[in-house]
């Protein structure tokens, strides 16, 4: 037998069928995203003549408002399809910025949101035209902490304040410290979101937060807030906003009779809510999942003052105050000529066809008084707060002891049978003994986090608006998996990780050889990708939905991006590993390229690309969650993301779990499939 025969053989004693089930996994992944592409292109092919509408989402699907009840109500449809068109009404949890970018992107044909929001977007270059004002009044509140000290508006003077900076919350903020005589000079402004504002709120982070009228009934309750000052009941001329709907400039011009159309089924609408305002108060309540304390605390008793749908002269200089708001903070540069803007052409027409005050406006109005915050004096509800905590440590601390032992038992379990039966077995593969209290040993951490968790919500000292309890947490988690939400959105979450994670495994891959063999490949790719690496993930989220929409494809690109660099990097570094002598014999012998990569790099480099994969399905994991914030109606993160917005942690903390199993189950397969590709590593150890 040759020398040369003595290598070829040694190269070749590994099991090529064990070794070859790596490509196999990247072959069976990427044919799933090859297979799911025709679905996606299926349901890209929307209807040519689809009215795409948006609105900003506070955690569902439904517009709150006219558009909500012309939707609910099918008055949309009733008007656009003798036209040939049907709505699309989406919301967005993104709010704003999402609204401007499906805009910008020509996914939005028509979109009914705040009009600051309205003529930012236009001042900043959207091309839109004002159909309508549709709502005309405020639903934020400031509410402040009991222990801030806060009793007057004066008082916020050199306090922390939560609000959303460049929304009409801020606007709201600055017009309540004018009434006070303060500026913004005057407190400690913190920006974060409405959810984020009372959250920290709640956890001591600020002494006040603006949020939207009735997200703060829990923490009243419970009397750690109180309402300092409430829009819906402040002088209309100052602090009511208006609400605008929208059209795409392009869109607008070519469909005027949609426009029409969208319009007298607001005007409908509208006779619907002026004629019985308590049912639609019932309607929002239904769709939206709010209580019906929350949707009344964002109304005021005029109907016909929220509802205008109009485009008078009042409506437009409300809107020219709005803008001058914007003009003096410096949250705009160009100013819009709002006369200019305004297309009334549709509405005129509209009204004309469907009534000139609209059909039912003569109904009568149901004024809506608003709601006592409690019968029980502050100084009732602190008290049974207290009485509350000290219940709540005594019914804890069974648990604690038991836990301790627990725990005790466990440490002492394991440092006896290791000395008596640690010599029985090796360190990798230990006497089964071991292994079990070795296990028991691991879940110490996990079963005082669970105990901690317990204490903090039955004792009071934390408050379940921001933790909610492990029981709501159970039975949320089960409510949600019986009903089938968890396994529709954990199965859209898993789609679009594998999609993304398939694209990446296969470029990283193939990156990685082709800079690990090749010097020059290096030095060619090298700068780019560590320039495109060194950046943010959340960077690249508005030109990922500039360049892909707000589809499927801008998601899949997120969790691509994520998943990218572990699989290359890993890849480059094993292949850079391989044993130099081995390449050398192996160009002594005058290998080809891809005898040289399949019989020398490749089964040196395994390991590491495994290590490189279990990390990118991981950061997969975290990448979904984030791409589904981007205006998704679906998946586990918009989940999550939607019940953080209405603030129902339980369902977030749910999710979690979820996410985490889900995670764990993908990373044990793989593990699998990495011990049979690589059995030699296994011999090692």
């Amino acid at each position: 037998m040759t020398s040369q025969d003595t290598i070829t053989r040694g190269v070749r004693s590994v099991d090529w069928k064990r070794r070859m089930c790596a490509f196999l996994f990247v072959l069976a992944v990427a044919a799933t995203a090859f297979i799911a592409l025709p679905v996606q292109a299926k349901a890209a092919d929307a209807p040519t003549k689809t009215v795409r509408i948006g609105f900003p989402s506070s955690g569902n699907n439904f517009a709150s408002g006219l558009l909500g009840v012309a939707e609910t109500k099918g008055y949309l449809d009733e008007y656009l399809e003798p036209l040939g068109y049907k709505a699309e009404v989406t919301g967005f949890v993104g709010a704003a910025p999402a609204l401007h970018e499906a805009l910008s992107s020509g996914d939005l044909d028509y979109v009914d949101y705040a009009g600051f929001a309205g003529i930012l977007g236009k001042s900043k270059g959207i091309d839109t035209t004002l159909l309508a004002v549709t709502d005309f009044g405020s639903g934020w509140r400031l509410i402040v902490s009991k222990s801030s000290g806060i009793k007057s508006l004066k008082d916020l003077k050199g306090k922390k304040v939560a609000y959303m900076r460049g929304a009409t919350p801020q606007m709201y903020l600055v017009r309540v410290l004018a009434e006070a005589g303060l500026t913004f000079d005057d407190i400690v402004p913190v920006n974060a979101s409405l959810p984020d504002g009372l959250s920290t709120l709640a956890s001591g982070g600020v002494d006040a937060a603006v949020v939207s009228g009735g997200q703060e009934t829990q923490l009243a309750n419970e009397g750690l807030v109180k309402v300092l000052h409430d829009g819906a009941k402040a002088d209309s001329s100052t602090y009511f906003e208006p609400t605008v709907l929208i059209g795409r400039t392009a869109y607008a011009k070519d469909h005027q009779d949609v426009s029409v159309a969208i319009l007298k089924a607001l005007l409908k609408a509208r006779a619907d809510v002026i004629a019985d305002p308590e049912g639609f108060i019932k309607l929002s309540s239904e769709k939206s999942g709010n209580p019906i304390e929350v949707i009344k605390a964002q109304n005021v008793a005029d109907q016909k003052t929220l509802r205008p749908a109009s485009l008078s002269d009042d409506m437009l200089d409300a809107m020219k105050n709005v803008q001058q708001f914007e003009l003096d903070n410096k949250i705009i540069q160009s100013e819009v000529d709002i006369e200019a803007w305004t297309d009334s052409s549709p509405l005129k027409q509209a009204i004309e066809e469907f009534g000139s005050d609209g059909k039912g406006t003569d109904g009568s109005t149901l004024a809506t008084s608003a709601i006592a915050a409690s019968v029980a004096s502050p100084e009732d509800r602190v008290a049974r707060k207290q009485a509350e905590i000290i219940q709540g440590l005594i019914g804890a601390l069974p648990v604690v002891i038991v836990a301790a032992v627990i725990t005790v038992g466990i440490v002492v379990a394991r440092r006896n049978l290791r000395r008596r039966l640690g010599s029985n077995g090796s360190a990798a593969d230990p006497a089964p003994a071991v292994r079990i209290v070795d296990t028991l040993f691991a879940l110490i951490l996990p079963l005082w986090v669970l105990v901690t968790w317990h204490v903090a919500t039955s004792t009071g000292l934390l408050s379940t608006v921001v933790l909610p309890t492990i029981s709501s947490v159970v039975s949320t988690l089960v409510q949600q998996l019986t009903t089938g939400t968890f396994k529709g959105d954990l199965a859209i979450s898993v789609i679009r990780i594998l999609e993304g994670y398939a694209i990446a495994v296969v470029a990283g891959v193939f990156f990685g050889v082709v800079m690990g063999m090749s010097a020059s490949a290096h030095k060619f790719f090298s700068l780019a990708f560590k320039a495109v690496r060194q950046i943010p993930m959340m960077a690249w989220v508005p030109l990922l939905v500039i360049w892909f929409g707000i589809g499927e494809e801008s998601k899949v690109a997120v969790i691509f991006l994520a998943s990218f660099f572990p699989v290359l990097v890993n890849t480059v570094d094993g292949i850079e590993r391989c044993d130099p002598k081995l390449v050398e014999v192996g160009r002594m012998y005058r290998l080809p390229g891809w005898q040289m990569f399949r019989q020398i790099y490749l089964p040196s480099a395994l390991p590491s690309i495994f290590v490189g994969l279990k990390l990118a399905l991981g950061i997969a994991w975290m990448a979904v969650v984030g791409s589904e914030m981007i205006a998704a109606s679906s998946g586990i993160g918009f989940r999550i993301n939607d019940a953080r917005t209405l603030m129902d942690y339980s369902i977030v903390f749910a999710g979690i779990i979820v996410i985490a199993v889900a995670g764990v189950l993908m990373d044990m397969v793989l593990g699998v499939i990495a011990k049979i590709a690589t059995p030699w590593q296994q011999k090692k150890n």
